[in-house]
């Protein structure tokens, strides 16, 4: 069975992850093309590990692309029934996952986990 592959929303109801692949498209075409790829890969279980995928901490994981020069992530979580919400995209400049961009994954996380409480 694949997970299904939905985008985070924000309260205004846009996606922010949405409109930086678009974005994206515009820039670095290639890129935004192995990130399609990688999302698509990601339904499959088979690739929620390293090199494609990796767990950051509690309820945060990172879908991981490269292409040429160009580095980018999408920072993801697991909902019940086989879901996976794509939080937050950025592209990477530096060795370590700047801890800005974290941090906005970890506040679309708990906002997520609001809604359902």
């Amino acid at each position: 069975m694949e997970f299904e592959i939905i985008f985070y929303k924000n309260s205004s109801g846009s996606s922010p992850v949405e409109e930086a692949l678009d974005r994206l498209k515009v820039t670095n075409i290639i890129l935004w093309r192995q990130a399609l790829k990688g999302i698509e890969k990601i339904k499959n279980r088979e690739y929620h590990k390293e090199p494609l995928s990796k767990y950051l901490e509690s309820g945060l994981w990172e879908l991981r692309v490269k292409s040429g020069t160009g580095i980018l992530r999408i920072i993801y979580t697991f909902k019940k029934g086989q879901i996976i919400i794509l939080l937050h995209l950025f592209v990477k400049k530096k060795q370590k996952t700047p801890a800005d961009e974290l941090n906005i994954a970890r506040k679309r996380l708990l906002e997520i986990r609001m809604e359902v409480n």
